[in-house]
C-alpha cells in the first residue's frame, strides 16, 4: 500500500504500523513460525535454540549408537559364516572316521575351511589364527578343537545379541527423546495457523477502515491520498 501525503498525521502512523503488523503476520504464515527472529520473542528465541542443540545432540548419539549396532550386525554375520563352516568341518571329521572315506580328500576341505574361517575370524574376531589343527586322520581331536571354537563363536554371538539389544534401547529413548523435545519447540515457535490468520483479518478490516477515514479526512483538506493494498 502506498499513500502520498503533503505531512505526516497520526491517523497515517496508525496505518503505518498496522500495516507493518499484518506483514509480520505474512511472514509467520509463509514461514510456519511464530518467532522468525529476536524481536518476535527473545526468550522464546532462547528456550528454542536450547531446545534445538537438545534436539541434534539427541538426533547425534541416535547416529552413534546405530553405528555401532550395523558393526555389530557385521560381526554378527562373520560369525554366522564362521559358525557354517565350523559345522561343515564337523561332519567331514566324523565322516574322516569312515573306512570308506578318502582322508586326503577331506583333509584338502579342511585346510580350505580352516583357511576361510581363520580369514573371517581375522576380520570379526581380530584373530586370524581361530583355528588350527583340523586332522583327518584324527578325529577325535579334530572334533574336540571345532568345539571349543563353536562354544568361542556362540560365546562372542551371545554377547553381540545381548548388545544390540541394549543399544537398539539406547537408540529408542534417544529417538522419543528428539520427538517430545521437537514438539516441544513446536509449541514455542510454529504459528498457531487459525489465530494468526484471524489476526490478520482483524487488521485488515482495522487497515482498510482506517484507510477509508483518512482518505475522506484529506480529501475535505483537498489533499488526495493514492491507496494500494
Amino acid at each position: 500500500m502506498n499513500l502520498s501525503i503533503n505531512q505526516p498525521s497520526s491517523a497515517l502512523n496508525f496505518i503505518e504500523r498496522q500495516n507493518k503488523e499484518r506483514e509480520e503476520k505474512d511472514e509467520k504464515l509463509a514461514s510456519g513460525k511464530r518467532i522468525n527472529s529476536a524481536t518476535d520473542d527473545p526468550a522464546g528465541l532462547q528456550i528454542s535454540s536450547r531446545l534445538t542443540a537438545q534436539i541434534n545432540s539427541s538426533q547425534q548419539e541416535s547416529y552413534n549408537v546405530q553405528d555401532q549396532v550395523n558393526i555389530n550386525n557385521v560381526q554378527s554375520s562373520g560369525l554366522g559364516a564362521i559358525n557354517e563352516s565350523l559345522q561343515r568341518a564337523n561332519v567331514l571329521s566324523i565322516q574322516s572316521g569312515s573306512p570308506l572315506s578318502d582322508p586326503t580328500a577331506i583333509q584338502g576341505e579342511l585346510d580350505q575351511l580352516t583357511e576361510q574361517i581363520n580369514a573371517v575370524a581375522g576380520e570379526v574376531l581380530g584373530d586370524a589364527s581361530f583355528i588350527s589343527g583340523l586332522d583327518a586322520n584324527d578325529p577325535a581331536a579334530t572334533q574336540t578343537a571345532l568345539e571349543d571354537a563353536l562354544a568361542s563363536v556362540n560365546e562372542s554371538a551371545s554377547a553381540l545379541g545381548a548388545q544390540n539389544n541394549a543399544l537398539s534401547s539406547q537408540v529408542s529413548t534417544y529417538e522419543t527423546t528428539r520427538v517430545n523435545v521437537s514438539e516441544s519447540r513446536s509449541r514455542i515457535e510454529d504459528t498457531d495457523y487459525g489465530e494468526t490468520t484471524s489476526e490478520k483479518e482483524r487488521l485488515n478490516v482495522l487497515l482498510q477502515s482506517a484507510v477509508v477515514n483518512k482518505k475522506d479526512e484529506e480529501s475535505r483538506k483537498g489533499i488526495l491520498i493514492n491507496k494500494v493494498i
